[in-house]
């Protein structure tokens, strides 16, 4: 079983995991039986000069879980048509996380409709200027 975790810096098991998954700098994939490890950058291979494209970093890889501490609705839908399954880390330990996934302990993510109740911009200019974003301080 492979389970992808968003990373600042490959630490192999011992990693990290990132608090927003689009923005990511890696991706730490592991299997969780024998504990190897792959990182993969969140770039688009076919242009890496682009940073910040989970969609093409993680595309062909075989992956039966990605765990994060944040993922935003249009991610997580666009995850879903992917094929990928997401889940809420319950803390920044990977080895934790992956144990609890592993007694299907973790709550998968679902689709919170951010925009619509309030926590995003609808684009009007009363939050982050009308950007139509998330007000959080992500690094992008």
């Amino acid at each position: 079983m492979k389970l992808c975790f968003p990373v600042a810096e490959d630490r192999g098991i011992n990693s990290k995991i990132y608090g927003h998954f689009n923005s990511a700098p890696f991706f730490l994939i592991v299997d969780a039986d024998s504990l190897e490890t792959e990182t993969v950058a969140n770039i688009d291979p076919d242009n890496p000069a682009t940073s910040c494209n989970p969609f093409a970093a993680l595309k062909g890889h075989q992956i039966d879980g990605l765990i994060t501490a944040g993922m935003g609705d249009s991610a997580l839908q666009a995850m879903h048509l992917c094929g990928f399954r997401a889940y809420e880390a319950q803390s920044e330990n990977l080895l934790e996380n992956m144990e609890m996934f592993k007694r299907k302990e973790l709550p998968e993510s679902l689709v919170q409709d951010s925009a619509a109740q309030g926590r995003c911009s609808d684009g009007d200019d009363t939050a982050d200027s009308g950007s139509g974003s998330c007000g959080d301080a992500h690094e992008h």
